[in-house]
């Protein structure tokens, strides 16, 4: 091996080159050398590869870190957390009373002109929110001033059409507030809402259920699965995590199509109410679609050896009802917009801005009742909440 080459490689290069030469003669050392020069090649690929795979490691972990250390100034900023619960001023008497808020149809971003509703309609951002402020503060006055029993906690049914969404209907005008706006500016918004109703209360319990408006262009009419994919979700999911420091407010967000739950030992059942079709004009009450509901909840529970929902939550319908059946009632939401083209085009009976309030106890179920209008709120030169300006509503 003087040559430094080995003699395998030796007799190649000379048999190429017409120089005579023995056939080489393997011996035990040269086969060892040749498998250790292999060997130390081989090794040294496999390290090549091995530290470039640790570099792109160490770039990722590096990359990974970075992203989560810095999870929490991406989120959506978060609203502080509020002082403690303010005490009515009132003397507390009586067994203690929960608070529910019917809170639908808000109908954010939508547009409505004098000029096209006989004068009788108008609607848009600004108003939302005025009214939206004098709800608060109609609610806060309540618990303050009308209430003699202590709070121990606001239930608030989000019952969907909290945005307007995207539905063309045929007009011949685009989208006036992109979607995008109608989502970001409102659950500022909502937040703020939420933020100072807090101080009133223990604690605030939040349900949800998706509406009709907020679903998807494509879609003719609400799907059968995946309902709860919609506009309004992303609305709940990000006004969630507007208010995640405020720990007294928790929501039950997820998949469902509609909401059941306990409020004082009374069972509630939550939906939109897009399915409630037929009825009169005149009156604006789907008797015979209420009548399905309640039949259907109650074959439904009883089957699974669950209790019958007591008192039934509809949005959709933009108008106070209220149906008694045997152990509870029927409770239909108004909405915010008022009279609008659409329902004036379909010669539906007008009905003022309104939500419905009250309160629940553990022996008698519903009790005092307050279907709060709304026609009453002023938009004034400040608005009563403060929105990202980037994204501005009409």
């Amino acid at each position: 091996m003087i040559l430094g080459r080995s003699s395998d490689a030796i007799y190649t290069k000379a048999s190429k080159v017409g120089i005579p030469i023995a056939s080489p003669v393997l011996s035990a050392s040269s086969i060892k050398q040749d498998i250790e020069a292999q060997d130390e090649k081989y090794w040294k690929r496999e390290f090549s590869a091995l530290s470039t795979k640790y570099q792109k490691l160490l770039k990722a972990e590096n990359a990974v870190d970075r992203l989560v250390s810095r999870v929490h100034e991406l989120a959506p900023r978060s609203y502080s957390p509020t002082p403690a619960v303010k005490a009515s001023p009132r003397k507390s008497s009586g067994h203690p009373q929960a608070a529910l808020l019917m809170l639908s149809d808000t109908h954010i971003g939508k547009q409505v002109s004098p000029d096209q509703t006989l004068t009788f309609g108008r609607y848009d951002f600004d108003t939302f929110m005025a009214r939206l402020k004098y709800l608060e503060e109609s609610i806060i006055s309540i618990v303050q001033n009308h209430v003699t029993t202590s709070v121990p906690e606001l239930v608030i049914a989000m019952l969907g059409d909290l945005l307007d969404g995207t539905l063309a209907h045929s007009n011949e005008v685009g989208q006036v507030d992109p979607i995008f706006n109608q989502y970001y500016c409102g659950a500022h918004a909502l937040a703020q809402f939420l933020r100072n109703l807090a101080p009133h209360f223990p604690k605030i319990r939040i349900y949800d259920v998706v509406g009709n408006h907020t679903r998807y262009q494509n879609q003719h009419r609400m799907p059968t699965k995946n309902r709860y994919s919609n506009f309004d979700k992303f609305l709940y999911a990000l006004v969630r995590e507007l208010v995640r420091d405020i720990p007294k407010v928790e929501w039950t967000l997820d998949a469902q199509p509609y909401q059941l739950f306990e409020v004082q030992g009374f069972t509630f059942f939550g939906a939109h109410g897009d399915t409630m079709r037929g009825g009169d004009k005149t009156l604006g009450v789907p008797n015979h679609a209420f009548g399905r509901l309640v039949s259907t909840a109650t074959q439904l529970m009883n089957k699974y050896n669950r209790k019958a929902p007591n008192y039934y939550l509809v949005g959709h319908l933009h108008r106070d009802i209220v149906l008694p059946h045997a152990t509870g009632s029927i409770l239909v939401n108004g909405g915010f917009p008022g009279v609008d083209e659409f329902g004036l085009g379909e010669m539906f009976t007008p009905a003022d801005p309104s939500q419905k309030f009250f309160f629940v106890h553990p022996q008698y179920g519903k009790t005092a009742s307050y279907d709060i209008g709304l026609k009453f709120a002023q938009v004034g030169k400040t608005p009563p909440y403060v929105v990202p300006a980037e994204f501005p509503m009409h």
